[in-house]
């Protein structure tokens, strides 16, 4: 953290911030395509971004890669 309070990531904290990011417009746009309002799916896309495993994570993006 910078004298102005902001954040600066290393390489590798930049990596886990994209690929929670990831998580969270994956779940986020899920959630909401299943009839979830936007709020709540924000909500709970925050929640699942940082517990769910890669590997679990994995297969329901590729799942949906494969219906496009």
């Amino acid at each position: 953290m910078d004298e102005d309070g902001f954040l600066h990531l290393t390489d590798i904290g930049q990596e886990v911030a994209k690929k929670i990011y990831e998580r969270h417009q994956f779940f986020t746009e899920q959630l909401i395509a299943a009839g979830v309002d936007r709020e709540t799916a924000e909500q709970d896309a925050c929640r699942m971004e940082h517990v769910i495993s890669q590997e679990s994570f994995e297969h329901p993006k590729n799942a949906y890669k494969t219906k496009e």
